[in-house]
């Protein structure tokens, strides 16, 4: 039987562990489910309620089964947070329909319950769990849910803090200031430590065409809110931190990473293992063979020309895998190295590389860009990279994404 959202029960507040939604069992009786034909399976507001009457905080006996599906439980205190967010005088003279998505054990609907009675008993309740990959429900959930919001409906969820940075979320984040005021909560890599090791922000949004590219970053820290910033054009664009430090280096360097170097990034191991033109032996199979370079060849400053990868191809071939192999060009390590710092070298050989190396090729471009080669190297390994990257970023990814680099400021030697 199909979902049925009908004009009468549009939610007006949606609250969810945003992408972290697994596949996992409710403690509820099979028969109060409806099953769509999406795979969605909505809990009927009798069921919740049923469920609910005797919960007020999350059963701790059930925590047992999260090693067995893979779960993820937000803290109570991250709960209680979010729930502190709901804007009750929005809802205050109107009926109201609350959503769960990926409800699972209804962490949400318990918060609410908990800290505001009186808005719990006057809401219908509504729990969707969700019985799908979680690649189908990273790229579906968030923008699934805000279709669902009423108008002037207002929606608060946890999700991973590369929401903010990834190009993945390029359109979702369009998406969201095109349609709404957007505020994002920073809180850190430590929320569901030990299970997980991963920044989270919480995404308080309100559905309006009011507050349409309005966006506003804050840090949460020692029990308060503090805000960060404030745009009222935002376009989906990257969101980043910043300082007043970082503000200066901005203002001192003329240029982008992006606008004087093209970002490559090299073969991915399937290619390179299903190439014809790839030999794996210890050893090269021929004096004409050169061997395929990883990481591992990458220091700070340094390219070591020797064979870590087992994979070897002929030197005429090398083009063949990507058309700037064999020209002399920069290499930045994808990861963080050497606590949170860029690694760079410059690859005077042009050798093959694969795995986790970005590639910068030199534009034809018109900018008068007087630093050479070496000097951009010795630039990206420096200090000042390396705490601008910390800055910006914070602890939201150990690996730099293309956008990221290419949004390093570049200085001129003038």
């Amino acid at each position: 039987m199909d979902i049925q959202i009908t004009f009468n029960n549009i939610p007006n507040l949606l609250l969810s562990l945003g992408f972290y939604g697994m596949i996992y069992h409710n403690n509820m009786e099979e028969k109060e489910y409806e099953l769509s034909s999406d795979e969605y399976i909505l809990i009927k507001e009798e069921a919740i309620r049923h469920y609910l009457s005797s919960q007020t905080t999350f059963p701790d006996r059930l925590k047992s089964i999260r090693k067995d599906y893979g779960i993820f439980f937000t803290p109570q205190y991250i709960v209680d947070l979010m729930v502190s967010l709901i804007d009750r005088e929005r809802f205050s003279n109107r009926e109201i329909n609350i959503l769960e998505p990926a409800c699972g054990l209804a962490q949400f609907l318990i918060g609410i319950k908990r800290n505001f009675p009186l808005l719990y008993e006057k809401a219908r309740l509504f729990g969707v769990e969700i019985n799908k990959e979680i690649a189908d429900y990273l790229s579906a959930l968030i923008k699934k849910s805000l279709k669902l919001l009423r108008e002037n409906g207002q929606l608060i969820f946890i999700v991973p803090a590369t929401f903010m940075i990834l190009d993945e979320f390029k359109k979702l984040r369009g998406f969201l200031s095109q349609n709404g005021g957007t505020a994002i909560i920073y809180l850190g890599a430590e929320v569901f430590k030990p299970e997980a090791d991963v920044a989270c922000v919480i995404l308080n949004y309100i559905k309006s065409p009011k507050f349409a590219h309005r966006l506003e970053l804050f840090e949460y820290e020692d029990g308060e809110i503090k805000q960060i910033k404030l745009r009222t054009n935002w376009q989906g664009e990257v969101i980043t931190f910043e300082t007043d430090w970082t503000k200066k280096m901005e203002s001192l360097c003329k240029y982008r990473l992006g606008e004087i170097y093209d970002v490559r990034i090299s073969p991915r191991t399937p290619e390179i293992k299903n190439n014809p033109l790839i030999v794996k032996s210890d050893n090269p199979p021929s004096p004409d063979f050169l061997p395929i370079l990883n990481g591992r060849n990458l220091k700070r400053n340094q390219v070591i020309y020797e064979n870590y990868t087992g994979y070897w191809i002929k030197a005429n071939e090398i083009q063949k895998l990507r058309a700037f192999f064999g020209l002399p060009h920069i290499v930045v390590g994808l990861g963080f190295r050497e606590g949170g710092k860029v690694a760079a070298g410059y690859d005077h050989k042009g050798y093959p590389w694969m795995g986790d190396v970005y590639h910068l090729i030199r534009k034809n471009s018109l900018f008068t860009f007087d630093m050479n080669e070496r000097e951009v190297v010795e630039y990206l390994n420096s200090e000042y990279v390396s705490r601008y990257v910390k800055e910006v970023y914070r602890e939201i990814t150990y690996h730099l994404s293309i956008t990221q680099l290419e949004n390093i400021p570049l200085p001129t030697r003038n």
